[in-house]
């Protein structure tokens, strides 16, 4: 019987359905091979498949860093790792807003849908504490082992992204909250000190306002609330020193009885008529940029303020604008936040994440990133002559020497996660129109309402 081979080739692709955030790979070509041998009826069939393409490694990344020195720093980050790791993909996901407010709205919406990016932006404290109560970051303690990072960190620092004894998050820098920004030119033309109390600020308002009565005195943007509550902050701290910050937040003050509280507001009444009327419309960065184009004297603001300065205005440090903590009585003591990153629980890209987290850590990422967007360096042991001004200079100087000054602030938050909104809201309803009473009751409402002393328990300072 005469031999006869026949060799037919079958290509069959199979492809997947587009989920909402990325497209699975598509089923790698089959090749049939069908040979017919010399035995009647018997026939071999042989399947051939190729070797599969390597998975394409990437890494998503949520985040809010939009604002002017932001977007910059935003670069300058994903410039450090993909100088470490060129083939991994970075795929952003920034959502503006200032300090995450809009950004947390979406990634909780994807976090519930099972669909997390591999990595996000959260700040220490109660945010923090929030994701890891619900399951949505997984512990770092082998990692944080293997860097040894608390060793080059401040404790509050490593406190501050710590649940239950565990590291969550890798910090990369320290934002320090209560800092008064001051046209320079402005106050050597008049004469006139930074202020470090309320009652030199009043002091200078009152100048400011006497000599240039188109200026505002105190640039204010209050369209994400916070900004609000970090002026009140900054009073609060004056009137009742540290240990009262502490236990305010902490839901173990009376607010209802409280003379403290209520001298707060008093003062913050008085305040009131040197704002910019138009603040609720305004974000963060626009009430920098008031001062920017000179129709504010003053702002208080985060350090992130320094990269909207430079950015947004064409301002530098030390020559068109200077910086002074506030208060700095009855001591001088600095609120601060972390920017942090972590694992996502059920991450796509764990190990991409992984490596991520271990370049946010580095000097070679801290260094450009915190230099362009105005933070402090998470690590004490780079020197702070990194940063150009004089500004972060001192006040990292300052850190590494007297760590015991840092106190986690609100914004961070030492207030669980849902109560923290509320409070915004109550400060900033007072603002719009001030009454004493009324923001006292519903502040201690608030206290009563949230569990605040409960769930704001795991919070120590020292």
């Amino acid at each position: 019987m005469k031999k006869l081979s026949i060799l037919m080739l079958v290509v069959m692709l199979a492809g997947a359905l587009l989920t909402a955030c990325q497209p699975a790979p598509a089923t790698p070509e089959k090749i049939v091979e069908t040979v017919i041998v010399e035995k009647p009826g018997e026939t071999i069939i042989q399947v051939v498949t190729p070797t599969p393409e390597p998975k394409q490694k990437k890494l998503e990344i949520f985040h809010w860093w939009t604002a002017p020195g932001e977007r910059e720093a935003a670069d300058a980050m994903f410039a450090a790792f993909k100088a470490k790791y060129p083939d991994i993909e970075i795929v952003e996901n920034p959502v503006p807003g200032g300090g995450g407010v809009s950004h947390r709205v979406v990634l909780q919406s994807r976090i519930i849908a099972g669909i997390p990016p591999d990595t996000f932006q959260t700040l220490g404290g109660a945010e923090l504490k929030n994701y890891v109560d619900s399951g949505a970051l997984q512990p770092l303690d082998d990692l944080w082992a293997e860097l040894d990072y608390a060793k080059v960190i401040p404790g509050p620092l490593a406190k501050a992204v710590t649940v239950d004894g565990h590291p969550y998050v890798v910090p990369l820098n320290m934002h320090i909250q209560n800092i008064l920004y001051y046209n320079l030119k402005l106050f050597n033309e008049l004469g006139l000190s930074a202020p470090t109390k309320f009652d030199e600020l009043l002091a200078a308002c009152e100048a400011i306002k006497a000599a240039k009565p188109d200026m505002v005195c105190l640039g204010l943007g209050s369209k994400e609330k916070w900004g609000d509550a970090f002026v009140f902050d900054s009073l609060l701290l004056e009137e009742g020193g540290p240990e009262y910050y502490v236990k305010l937040f902490k839901g173990e003050v009376d607010v209802a009885n409280d003379p403290v509280f209520r001298a707060a507001l008093e003062k913050f009444q008085k305040l009131i008529p040197y704002i910019n009327t138009d603040h609720a419309g305004l974000t963060w960065d626009q009430s920098v940029a008031l001062v920017g184009s000179e129709k504010a004297a003053m702002v208080i603001m985060g350090t992130w303020a320094i990269g909207a300065f430079v950015k947004g205005s064409n301002w530098q440090p030390g020559v068109d604008f200077g910086a002074v903590t506030f208060p700095q009585v009855p001591e001088r003591i600095l609120l601060f936040h972390p920017d942090c990153y972590g694992l996502a629980t059920n991450a796509p890209d764990p190990e991409e994440t992984l490596n991520w987290l271990r370049v946010v850590a580095s000097p070679e990422l801290q260094i450009p990133t915190d230099v362009t967007q105005g933070g402090l360096f998470a690590r004490t042991d780079i020197a702070p002559t990194e940063f150009p001004d004089p500004i972060r200079q001192e006040l990292q100087t300052y850190v590494s020497q007297n760590p015991g000054k840092l106190i986690l602030d609100q914004h961070g938050s030492i207030l669980p996660a849902t109560a923290q909104p509320i409070y915004w809201d109550i400060i900033s309803a007072f603002l719009a129109q001030p009454d004493i009473e009324k923001a006292i009751t519903e502040t201690a409402n608030m206290m009563t309402t949230y569990g605040v002393k409960e769930a704001s328990a795991w919070y120590q300072w020292p």
